[in-house]
């Protein structure tokens, strides 16, 4: 049985999905958009992008009763590669020595002029 998860904490999803859903001993969150919560808006700068992203993840998964140590995998999508050095910094800085799995894939456009978004599966 999966179990939808919810949270005021991030930004609502302008897409028919759900932030996450729960079941089998897992989390999986949608996509990201790297929306600020205050003020409905997306920055531009790319270092800001990859952590909003990365932070709505991550406050999904408090919601679900999960946490940041129990990520298994993160896939990140970016409309220009030139930011990849950008999102390894933060990752370094949320995740540390022990980083979970993660995809890096270039895509043509994310959508509201985003440069990252980002997607994870947790264990519950």
């Amino acid at each position: 049985m999966r179990e939808l998860v919810k949270t005021d904490a991030v930004p609502a999803s302008t897409s028919p999905v759900s932030l996450a859903t729960k079941g089998a001993g897992m989390v999986c969150v949608s996509g990201q958009m790297p929306q600020d919560l205050s003020t409905g808006l997306i920055p531009a700068d790319a270092k800001q992008q990859a952590e909003l992203s990365l932070g709505h993840c991550l406050k999904i998964l408090e919601a679900a009763g999960s946490s940041k140590d129990k990520v298994m995998i993160v896939w990140v999508y970016v409309t220009d590669l030139r930011v990849k050095p950008i999102v390894n910094a933060v990752f370094r800085d949320v995740f540390g020595a022990t980083p979970p799995a993660r995809n890096l894939v270039a895509v043509k456009d994310i959508g509201d002029d985003a440069l990252v978004e980002m997607s994870l599966i947790a264990i519950a």
